[in-house]
């Protein structure tokens, strides 16, 4: 695959750097990752477990998939978005120390700007925003941490903690990211005021992500709205595959009560406009690359 270098974990620092936030949209198969970037406001967009595991197989979010299924979809996926930021959700390594390993030097060689690993542990994985997360031990979370980011240079690693703020856990943890060279960092299923105090904490020594879920503890406000709280990279989970089910399901609902009859076809796009995005963006995925 021929890499676009503008769109790599190091470019991704510098726009960082630059002061921008940054907005990844979630996206979970290539139809969707196609109309996320059909917008040039995008600038990444970000392959979700969770939006892969509910729209791929209909489970939940609870560690049912793994590496290559990953590795696929970021494979199709950056091959028809060159020109945008892409983070994949590699759970809590989709495996032992050497699937950790292996999966992030896949991704790395497929171009992906970075990968977002959390501390859940494999057996009793969940969604970020589910209260009830068990996490590693503290070193071997470290231990883990360390080799994603040896094998994913220049790809960066988002390290994630689902560590509760009491007791001070997420700030040990957080604390120990930064010590072990982790650039980007997050605690997830955390509501605003939480988010503020670890902003604090962090004090620039890393950037933050903030992760929002409809449905979850934060509430998705503006880009500008939490760049002033000082959040550098707003990470919207799975918004389009929440609105997309919504709206089959009152498809459905509309065909089942008048008999399948059709009378609902106005808040659809047509065969003309779907055809012509899905030839955008193939021509996208064959056109030659510098």
């Amino acid at each position: 695959m021929i890499l676009n270098q503008q769109y790599s974990g190091i470019t991704l620092l510098k726009f960082l750097e630059e002061g921008s936030i940054l907005v990844n949209v979630g996206v979970y198969d290539a139809a969707s990752a196609a109309i996320a970037s059909h917008f040039p406001e995008t600038k990444g967009i970000f392959i979700s477990g969770l939006g892969y595991t509910y729209s791929q197989f209909a489970w939940p979010d609870m560690g049912l998939i793994n590496s290559n299924e990953i590795i696929h979809a970021a494979k199709i996926i950056r091959a028809n978005n060159p020109n945008v930021y892409l983070t994949c959700d590699i759970d809590s390594g989709l495996g032992g120390k050497e699937q950790l390993r292996r999966t992030c030097t896949e991704l790395k060689n497929l171009g992906v700007s970075a990968v977002q690993l959390e501390d859940q542990t494999l057996d009793d994985k969940v969604c970020g925003h589910i209260p009830t997360k068990v996490v590693r031990p503290l070193q071997e979370t470290v231990d883990r941490l360390s080799i994603a980011l040896e094998s994913s240079y220049p790809m960066q690693v988002i390290a994630r903690t689902d560590s509760s703020l009491k007791n001070d856990e997420a700030f040990k943890r957080l604390e120990a990211f930064v010590k072990v060279g982790a650039k980007i960092i997050i605690v997830d299923g955390i509501d605003e005021f939480d988010l503020i105090e670890v902003i604090k904490y962090v004090n620039k020594r890393a950037y933050i992500m903030a992760n929002i879920v409809d449905g979850g503890k934060l509430k998705q406000h503006s880009a500008e709205y939490f760049k002033n709280l000082g959040v550098n990279i707003m990470n919207l989970s799975a918004p389009l595959l929440f609105t997309s089910s919504y709206a089959m399901m009152h498809r459905m609902k509309s065909m089942v009560e008048n008999n399948w009859e059709d009378v609902s076809n106005k808040n659809v796009m047509p065969l003309s406009e779907m055809n012509k995005l899905m030839t955008e963006n193939y021509n996208c995925f064959i056109k030659k690359r510098d």
